[in-house]
């Protein structure tokens, strides 16, 4: 229990963190280098979602 919250809590913090990266990507840059880095944000934020997903059905599906 107490190793799922941890992770969880951890899962929260990188799914903030892409949030905050995918915010950044509207700053000016080339056009390329945006598409890029919202691509690698978006995929890294959407896995950070499905596990802590899985983890919270987990928890509660006992």
């Amino acid at each position: 229990m107490v190793i799922r919250i941890i992770l969880s809590t951890f899962l929260i913090i990188a799914a903030l963190f892409s949030i905050y990266g995918l915010l950044a990507t509207f700053e000016p840059s080339p056009a390329a280098d945006q598409w890029t880095w919202r691509g690698i944000y978006g995929l890294i934020l959407i896995g950070n979602i499905a596990g802590l997903i899985h983890i919270v059905r987990g928890l509660f599906g006992r």
